[in-house]
Order: C-alpha cells, then structure tokens, then sequence
C-alpha cells in the first residue's frame, strides 16, 4: 500500500474517531444540563466510551503527524516567514 493510500485511510478513520469523541462530549453536556439520558446512555457510560476512544484518537494523531511531518515542517517555515 502506496503512502498516499495510507494516509487517507487513517485520516479517514480518525474523522470517524472523532465525530464519535464529539458525539459524546455533546451526550455528556445534554445529560449535565437536563438529566435526560442520551440516545440511551447515561453519564457514566458515555464517560467509558470516551475513555476508549480518547487513547485511539491520541494514538491516531500521533501517527498521522509522525505520517505527514515533513508536510508540517515546510507549513510552519510558511507559517513564520
């Protein structure tokens, strides 16, 4: 598999990663202000969901900047110039 291909595949997984951490941070705030339990969940199960996939987020970004360093680099010499 080309770099390219790597590159879009984990992108990809980790746009879904975190629709899912951002799906849950908006749970956790509707329980906090109503009560009411989110899409079947209450607080401390979507506080467990988060607990998964934070770490798989955090682990995903940091292989997509180690993947696209070189890429980050010339950005912030654009960036600073």
């Amino acid at each position: 598999m080309n770099i390219v291909k790597v590159r879009a595949l984990l992108s990809s997984i980790l746009l879904v990663v975190f629709i899912g951490v951002l799906v849950i941070t908006i749970g956790v705030l509707y329980i906090t202000k109503t009560g009411n339990p989110f899409l079947g969940m209450n607080k401390s199960e979507l506080f467990n969901a988060r607990n998964i996939l934070g770490p798989i987020m955090n682990v995903l970004i940091i292989i997509h900047l180690a993947l696209n360093w070189n890429l980050y680099k010339k950005e912030l010499k654009v960036l600073f110039k």
